[in-house]
């Protein structure tokens, strides 16, 4: 059993360049189930309001990978490690994730991590539902698209903040996406079990 990602070993000397690179090709991905009424009550919601587009939610974990891997996890070091270029460059995950047209290398430069993104999640993706697509949005007040987000927020995170990374992305970084003024991407790493799971949504006029 591999180590946790968030397993910080502060006596560890750093691995160096040669086994990070090599490290990654050492991950294996497995495709797991992500659902919860409340995260599914938040997606119709989407569903209702990006109807020209629509959203691509799917959740992987590590199931293989090497101790160099969770010495830059742990220090949350998960740009400069290049996890989420590894992630979707891996072929099984491209292979999972077949809507969004991945390249083997793909750029990914646009998917940045806010200032305290995992703490905002909640009002970032109440704000998917309050702005809404091409030509609808949510009907309800904005406190019932906050607190829909709330509950989502809390099934994809289980208010384990300290033990996440969240990167957002405005931009068609793939095919999948219409490209036009309505594309989300929210990447969520969770440290503690080793997975990250992938919300996109995109609607066009």
């Amino acid at each position: 059993m591999p180590r946790a990602w968030n397993d910080l070993r502060w006596d560890e000397e750093c691995p160096g360049l040669v086994k990070l690179v090599a490290s990654r090709k050492t991950i294996a991905w497995e495709q797991v189930p992500v659902s919860d009424p409340a995260l599914d009550r938040y997606l119709e919601q989407v569903a209702a309001a990006y109807v020209n587009g629509g959203y691509l939610l799917s959740r992987w974990r590590a199931v293989e990978y090497s101790d160099t891997t969770t010495w830059y996890t742990a220090r949350r070091q998960i740009d400069g490690y290049g996890l989420l270029r590894t992630f979707f460059g891996n072929e099984v995950v491209r292979e999972g994730l077949a809507p969004l047209q991945l390249a083997p290398d793909p750029d990914i430069s646009s998917l940045e991590e806010p200032l305290a993104a995992t703490l905002s999640l909640d009002g970032m993706l109440a704000w998917v539902l309050v702005n809404g697509g091409a030509h609808k949005a949510y009907e309800g007040p904005a406190r019932e698209a906050k607190a829909l987000a709330v509950t989502a927020t809390e099934a994809l995170t289980q208010n384990r903040f300290e033990d996440f990374h969240v990167h957002v992305s405005r931009d068609a970084w793939t095919p999948w996406f219409y490209d036009v003024a309505w594309d989300h991407t929210y990447v969520l790493t969770d440290l503690a079990n080793a997975e990250i799971t992938v919300l996109c949504i995109t609607d066009t006029d």
